[in-house]
């Protein structure tokens, strides 16, 4: 069963729709595209407001079922929306 989740993002209601395969394709592509060019994954938290455990969850090979709120702090911190990144992996 797919979780749906609903956000309230600047006034505009957004429903997100993701499957276990498109959270271990988000996984992979945060971990391959920024996670991997930090530093160190405690920089990666710190720079993005997470917690280093939680960038151990994102680099679990199975995929890690991410919060929303999680991927906002990620997203905020690299300055794109939340809708940009999902149309950056084409989800």
């Amino acid at each position: 069963m797919r979780p749906l989740v609903r956000i309230n993002y600047l006034d505009i209601h957004f429903i997100c729709v993701m499957s276990s395969s498109s959270g271990k394709i988000l996984c992979n592509f945060i971990s391959k595209e920024w996670i991997s060019k930090a530093k160190s994954n405690r920089s990666f938290a710190t720079n993005h407001n997470i917690d280093e455990k939680t960038v151990r969850k994102i680099l679990n090979k199975d995929g890690y079922d991410m919060p929303i709120s999680t991927l906002e702090k990620i997203c905020e911190a690299r300055e794109i929306k939340l809708m940009d990144l999902f149309k950056l992996i084409d989800i």
